[in-house]
């Protein structure tokens, strides 16, 4: 099978969401509640300054909270300045899958992989995200560009591959 993609920022940053979600669970969660903590503790900080006057000490304790609200636009920025600054994900890519694995192709690489260097893969309404061994690398692939019957077809290659390779380690969401 043959895939023609583009990658865009909102493709790779959904990519870099639905990997933090599965890979690290513990971190996704610290980005949902961190800012809720860093508000809850902000209110406790201006409440002590109400109630006991404002002191140069606290200022310290201004750190925390405010890091903590804002920690989703810091990852953000940073996933986007990864984006920006990596050429290989830039311009027309292709995908060509066979029982011998997958090839990547685009303007400046072409690599050929075999399926049991990959781990597993995950699936959202944006995109396929597919686990290099190491657990920290993955190969994207937004669902915009392959037609319903490609995406159908790369979801049970996908599946026939690399879950027969790495039994229950990956569930399609």
């Amino acid at each position: 099978m043959h895939i023609e993609y583009e990658i865009s920022e909102r493709d790779y940053v959904a990519a870099q969401r639905l990997a933090l979600k599965k890979l690290r669970p513990s971190l996704a969660r610290m980005l949902v509640f961190g800012p809720w903590f860093g508000l809850f503790l902000l209110i406790f900080l201006v409440h002590a300054i109400a109630t006991q006057g404002f002191s140069t000490n606290m200022l310290i304790g201004f750190v925390i909270p405010v890091w903590c609200l804002l920690l989703p636009i810091l990852n953000s920025r940073g996933v986007r300045k990864v984006y920006a600054k990596s050429t290989n994900m830039h311009g027309p890519l292709s995908l060509d899958l066979d029982d011998a694995g997958l090839r990547f192709q685009g303007p400046t690489f072409a690599s050929n992989v075999s399926w049991s260097h990959f781990t597993r893969f995950y699936e959202d309404k944006d995109s396929f995200v597919i686990f290099q061994q190491g657990q920290t690398v993955f190969n994207l692939l937004p669902k915009r560009c392959p037609s319903a019957e490609q995406i159908a077809a790369l979801r049970e290659i996908l599946s026939r591959h690399i879950e027969s390779a790495a039994r229950g380690h990956s569930a399609a969401s």
